[in-house]
């Protein structure tokens, strides 16, 4: 095989490669349902195919409420304020930053909390460190969709008396130890941007048996409408529009062939990069006992593999092949998280993961032939690296 472009060589692949490109549902059935729009003439406002989809998630994620929403981010902000989320609300900074924003945008202080040693998810531990008197909220991330310790969380909460949601935007159709994720805790948000394992274009929903807080967000989504002059909620425009929902019914009838691919693909990163000294995939923990298989996540260790993993990226790139840093460098060392006083909290293990974390393409474009390639390509890299040292990279 030639030697990597960042070496002077062509890129190994013409079209490129990017973590998170778009799954696809059968675009006949995707027309159908457009069809049912462009006959009915009803575009938004709580359409027949809205409810429909609502109908279809509650009893695929088995909850008994699902309340679509028009993105993730707006879903996290509403529940977040239908439950008096207030002053200090506990969260990991390993995730996105749409899970701090959501509190920083409504003037909620997010105060960040480290992972495991060895998971990728919040320490309850450290969950108690970080705790004031004036914190009323917990939020868990199932980050790449493996299970928080739900079990230790809600005792904590409990505990303390402190509402608990999970940012579940990694975990749609996860089960932990045999239990729907969606139907842990207060509530659970999914995202359904078009980087997700499944997608609505762009949307979300909010998941929860809480038959009251179900009712509070359904209205908060139509600006607290609950008749055609009265207003009884602080609402906002969240409501899911009908071609977004003819997508996520579309992709409701291929999600499990897109989550078979979703495995294969891991199981053949799993096996190429296996000889890999330094590069070590991150296996789901056995708690998940129904994964997504949505990411493709590997730790590099810079003694071991001899370069950086920012470095061994940036050669990916000029591969044409988009892996991530994902997440990095975590919120607190954010806009604007690095400029508040979080000092006092040891991020040691989200730091340190951080770092080292690579993200793979996976998904309906990626096949074995390409991750065989990848894992080659991760070969040369290696026996390349007294050349790629030379290099300077600048991420800024």
């Amino acid at each position: 095989m030639k030697k990597p472009a960042i070496l002077g060589g062509k890129p190994a692949f013409e079209q490129p490669l990017h973590v998170g490109r778009p799954n696809l549902p059968n675009r006949k059935v995707f027309d159908k349902y457009v069809d049912r729009i462009f006959d009915k003439r009803w575009l938004t406002n709580n359409g027949p195919l809205v409810r429909e989809f609502q109908e279809k998630l509650e009893e695929f994620l088995q909850v008994k409420h699902c309340i679509p929403i028009c993105n993730g981010t707006i879903a996290l902000e509403i529940t977040e304020r239908a439950l008096g989320f207030v002053d200090d609300v506990v969260l990991p900074s390993y995730t996105f930053i749409a899970t701090a924003h959501s509190l920083q945008w409504q003037r909620i202080r997010p105060v960040f909390a480290d992972i495991g040693e060895y998971s990728v998810t919040i320490n309850p531990r450290s969950i108690k460190q970080v705790l004031t008197p004036n914190t009323n909220g917990i939020i868990g991330v199932h980050v790449y969709g493996h299970p928080c310790d739900h079990k230790a969380i809600c005792g904590i909460s409990k505990q303390h008396n402190i509402r608990v949601i999970y940012d579940a935007a990694h975990a749609f159709g996860c089960e932990v130890n045999g239990v729907p994720i969606a139907s842990i805790g207060d509530a659970s948000i999914f995202s359904f941007h078009a980087t997700k394992f499944f997608h609505t274009f762009e949307g979300g929903i909010v998941a929860t048996n809480d038959s009251s807080l179900a009712r509070e967000i359904f209205l908060m989504t139509n600006f607290g409408f609950t008749g055609n002059d009265d207003v009884s909620y602080l609402g906002i425009n969240g409501k899911m529009t009908e071609i977004a929902a003819a997508m996520g019914l579309s992709m409701l009838d291929s999600i499990e062939s897109i989550r078979s691919k979703n495995l294969a693909n891991y199981q053949y990163y799993k096996t190429s990069l296996s000889e890999i000294d330094g590069l070590e995939i991150i296996e789901p923990p056995s708690s998940l006992s129904k994964n997504n298989w949505q990411y493709v996540i590997a730790k590099l260790d810079e003694k071991e593999f001899g370069i950086s993993r920012d470095l061994t990226v940036e050669a990916l790139k000029a591969e044409n092949i988009f892996a991530r840093r994902y997440f990095y460098p975590g919120c607190h060392r954010l806009y604007p998280y690095r400029t508040c006083r979080y000092k006092n909290y040891s991020l040691r293990n989200t730091e340190n993961l951080a770092d080292q974390v690579i993200s793979f393409p996976t998904g309906q474009s990626v096949n074995e032939s390409d991750i065989k390639r990848i894992a080659q390509l991760l070969h040369l890299i290696k026996l390349n690296k007294a050349k790629l040292q030379k290099i300077d990279i600048d991420y800024n």
